[in-house]
């Protein structure tokens, strides 16, 4: 005859059983969720100084987004004997890695990134220039794929060119990446700047993007100081809406393909429709690539009865409202230079 259980042993059977299984099994499912991947798709550039120890780094993967748990990645890298084996460097990581790739990943070599900054105001080619010195394109094919419309079309730009779009920034560009994929990176930039309430301005100001962006750019290159800004665009939206010449040097410059510091007679009559004292209106298309300032308060303007300014040489201009105010602060600037 079969013994029977003591009854409370039959009660731990019924009852201790099940929770010595979810005492076993909780911790393994809170560590394999800490573990699954945080779903962030953007690449993030990581820089791991000398000397972090693993929990460190995983406190900053974890605050990056690119981990759950900075717990779980160290001891992830001591379970598998690998504490000591991550290096300090630059890594482009990822969160759509579990944990485990995500030390894998580090474990490789360290991408060889180059640090480059785009300054404002920039026209393509000198961007090209700048890229090129920095060993990351070649300038003449990085030219070429601004002015190519069906590559602009591939990135959304419908525009003779990317003059304008390539958003001036601090870059890391591996030394591999075509010059496809970096033009592709700063157009990828601009579209995350000029959103909502960038558009939701065009209507008001009876602008296109591209018109914007145009005027934008000539912002970028008149202002100086940044108090400026919003007051230079104010006056050439003055001048656009009674049908003035906006008459830019910049614009010239731009005409002329190279900087001068004094533009002459000649120079104002070179015949393109980026000369602003010959074509009326907005240039076909941008002059440089402007920052986020000179965009916003392109958007954004001062409103003004200015109709002109000059520059004094200091970074600021002189404003006037009539010609004739204009002539008479020319020569002022002009006298002052002449002591």
């Amino acid at each position: 005859m079969p013994q029977a259980f003591p009854a409370a042993e039959y009660r731990y059977l019924q009852t201790g059983m099940p929770l010595v299984l979810l005492v076993l099994i909780a911790p393994m499912v809170v560590w394999w969720y800490l573990s699954q991947p945080t779903g962030l798709v953007t690449p993030l550039e990581v820089t791991i100084p000398p000397g972090m120890a693993a929990h460190d780094i995983g406190a900053l993967l974890e605050e990056k987004g690119l981990i759950r748990s900075a717990a779980v990645f160290a001891w992830t890298a001591r379970l598998h004997g690998q504490s000591e084996d991550l290096e300090a460097g630059i890594y482009l990581l990822k969160g759509t890695l579990s944990t485990p790739e995500v030390l894998r990943e580090l474990l490789k070599a360290p991408l060889q990134l180059r640090r480059v900054t785009i300054p404002e105001g920039l026209a393509s080619p000198q961007i090209a220039q700048l890229l090129q010195q920095n060993g990351l394109v070649d300038s003449a094919r990085f030219a070429a794929l601004v002015r190519d419309r069906d590559f602009a079309r591939k990135l959304g730009i419908e525009a003779p060119s990317l003059e304008g779009y390539l958003f001036p920034q601090t870059y890391m560009f591996n030394r591999t990446t075509t010059e496809e994929e970096i033009i592709r990176r700063m157009v990828e930039e601009f579209d995350k700047v000029f959103t909502g309430p960038f558009y939701a301005r065009l209507d008001s100001l009876k602008l296109t993007r591209h018109q914007a962006l145009t005027l934008a750019s000539i912002v970028e290159r008149e202002a100086v100081v940044r108090q400026e800004r919003a007051l230079i665009a104010g006056v050439f939206l003055a001048r656009l809406e009674r049908a003035m010449m906006l008459e830019s040097c910049p614009t010239v410059e731009y005409a002329l393909g190279y900087h001068k510091e004094r533009l002459d007679a000649a120079d104002l009559q070179v015949d393109s429709p980026f000369n602003t004292y010959r074509y009326p209106g907005l240039p076909p298309g941008p002059i440089a690539n402007p920052g986020q300032a000179a965009i916003q308060a392109t958007l954004f303007p001062a409103k003004t009865d200015y109709l002109y300014f000059v520059a004094r040489g200091d970074g600021t201009h002189i404003f006037s409202r009539t010609n004739e105010q204009h002539e008479a602060a020319k020569r002022t600037i002009r006298s002052s230079t002449q002591l």
